[in-house]
């Protein structure tokens, strides 16, 4: 049986972290989260401002 040094484990921890797939799936999340957060938000500031910049340069008609 052989033993793993401690960083030998810290090693392969931090490149299972930074690795590109992870890197790209947690760059993705956080943009759709805050895209989501401003699009669906209730606070009237940013609520008005992105309901007036959907209207104007998506085209998209509401009410």
């Amino acid at each position: 049986m052989t033993t793993l040094s401690y960083s030998s484990v810290l090693h392969k921890s931090a490149y299972i972290t930074l690795s590109k797939p992870v890197q790209v799936t947690l760059y993705m999340f956080l943009s759709s989260l805050v895209v989501w957060t401003v699009l669906f938000s209730t606070y009237p500031a940013i609520h008005n401002t992105a309901h007036s910049v959907r209207h104007h340069t998506l085209g998209v008609a509401c009410h």
